[in-house]
């Protein structure tokens, strides 16, 4: 019997068991065509306890995740619930067993309301049946004001940044009568104030009796909430280790079976000739309000804020996702805004932050994906050299290290790291004077993060300006040479390397305040 199945008393005395083990799995394998996913792996969740599922992209995180979540079905093993051997035969059982899963990529129904999202199958009703709809606003608005989230219950979905998309997701599944709570990589998309407010959530559940298994690649995060991390690696377990007496070090090196030694790889590159030059840039509607500044070769420049500050418009307006008024001159040239045929001849290189709706064709192959920027180069005559894009993709995929089955495989069979690190290769490919990423390494494990770090060092070695924008404020200050910080979208303040400090980008970020930073040794590992 679960506890699902058991009267709310029973349900509680459980939860309040915190050595109850949830789930147990014995030697579970999955197998996809041309790829072993999972090799004879176990793993148990306990209730009371934060579970940190742990490895680099393709290490089979994801899989055993979705396996637990009923979403696929093992080839081999035994999957126990509170003691018995059962089968969790598809998400709504999983559901109904109080499984609730956070997924990187998003559920939600874009045309539908945040409250309509938030209670999606289960809206509360009349007694004649119909939907409640004060009812739903109401339990909507606690939702969302337990995450500390300020939006409409009313908002369409798809009108709403990656990050309140995000939230409201999960807003949906705390809303649920969860017993294990499953977080894949559902910080990925947040800023770090609006992890930080997830993350307390998730001690005051695990306080609560919850099991929580939290699959991410940020090290802060596991060694915040989390006693126990289980590390996978190529579909096989390598250990499962306490935390508490495990230090990351060792945690990283289980993950990619190596040392890395000077994660960030900042080098000193002199700052050549001013490649990039950006006057009055903004958008119709005033989200991003006049910007100017001036990006010389070889530097790294980072971009900091909120949601909804205008950091993400003005990478969107930099890389002609989207129309802005103003002027882009690459060596002198004009650009032509809101054209990104146009952006990319002129040489910006520009990553956007949500893959999936602007980086991807999801029904085309890696191959198809990593070509579609190179299309100029790997045609003559409008015929496409198919030799030249075999070795170019293959290249490409063996450089980045991208797990895949194969070039001819589809993108959407691919983990969202693998997927990123397609939009990456390509991007680099071209070898553009300006490279605008935003959130760059979002979804992206340890090993990885550190070559695309040396890769964007690479380029600014090469002569690129390189624009980061991340919510990922160790990162900016571990890899830039200057910082931009926005608030309600202008650039508020800027710090040189040796000034900025996490506290000082916050405080200006979230208070529009220009607090004088203190120096800090920005050199070493991760914090």
């Amino acid at each position: 019997m679960t506890v699902a199945m058991l009267d709310p008393g029973s349900r509680a005395e459980a939860l309040r068991d915190p050595s109850a083990v949830i789930v147990q799995l014995e030697g579970i394998s999955k197998n996809f065509p041309g790829v072993r996913a999972l090799g004879n792996v176990d793993l148990t969740i306990r209730a009371g306890e934060v579970h940190a599922l742990t490895g680099e992209n393709g290490s089979g995180k994801s899989t055993l995740s979705r396996v637990i979540a009923g979403l696929i079905q093992p080839d081999t093993g035994k999957i126990m619930i509170d003691g018995r051997e059962s089968v969790v035969e598809s998400p709504a059982h999983a559901l109904d067993l109080g499984f609730v899963m956070i997924s990187q990529e998003l559920t939600l129904a874009p045309t539908l309301t945040v409250a309509e999202n938030i209670f999606l199958g289960r809206l509360p009703r009349t007694r004649l049946g119909l939907v409640d709809w004060a009812r739903l606003e109401v339990d909507a608005t606690k939702a969302l004001s337990r995450l500390g989230v300020h939006v409409s219950p009313h908002a369409i979905v798809s009108e709403l940044s990656v990050e309140l998309r995000q939230e409201v997701e999960i807003a949906r599944a705390l809303s649920s009568n969860a017993r294990l709570l499953i977080l894949d990589e559902a910080t990925s998309s947040l800023s770090e104030a609006a992890t930080a407010r997830l993350l307390n959530l998730v001690r005051q559940e695990r306080d609560a009796g919850m099991a929580i298994l939290m699959i991410t690649h940020r090290m802060p995060e596991i060694y915040a909430v989390a006693s126990v991390a289980t590390v996978l690696r190529d579909g096989r377990l390598i250990a499962t280790v306490p935390l508490p007496e495990t230090g990351e070090a060792d945690l990283v090196r289980l993950m990619v079976g190596r040392e890395i030694s000077d994660f960030y790889g900042k080098r000193e590159i002199p700052a050549g000739e001013k490649v990039l030059e950006v006057r009055d840039l903004c958008t119709p509607l005033g989200i991003l309000k006049p910007t100017s500044l001036d990006v010389r070769r070889g530097e790294i420049v980072g971009v900091a804020g909120l949601v909804g500050s205008g950091k993400s418009e003005f990478g969107m307006v930099l890389g002609g996702a989207i129309p802005g008024t103003g002027s882009v001159k690459v060596d002198g040239r004009a650009v032509r805004l809101g054209d990104p045929r146009r952006t990319i001849g002129a040489g910006i290189g520009y990553v956007p932050d949500d893959r999936k709706a602007s980086a991807l064709l999801l029904v085309r192959s890696v191959a198809e994906n990593f070509s579609l920027a190179w299309a100029d180069r790997l045609s003559r005559a409008g015929i496409l050299n198919t030799r030249l894009e075999r070795s170019e993709v293959g290249g490409g995929i063996k450089r980045y290290r991208v797990a895949t089955a194969s070039a001819g495989a589809s993108i959407a069979t691919l983990s969202g790291g693998n997927q990123q690190k397609v939009i990456l290769g390509r991007t680099f490919r071209r070898k553009p004077d300006v490279l605008v990423l935003s959130e760059p390494t979002r979804g992206i494990d340890v090993g990885a993060k550190s070559e695309i770090y040396r890769m964007l060092q690479d380029a600014a070695q090469d002569g690129a300006a390189v624009i980061v924008i991340s919510s990922e404020l160790p990162e900016l200050l571990g890899i830039c040479d200057r910082i931009l910080v926005f608030f309600e979208g202008a650039v508020l303040a800027e710090f040189d390397r040796g000034e900025a400090t996490e506290e000082a980008i916050a405080q200006v970020a979230v208070a529009g305040s220009r607090r004088q930073p203190q120096a800090k040794d920005l050199s070493g590992e991760p914090q």
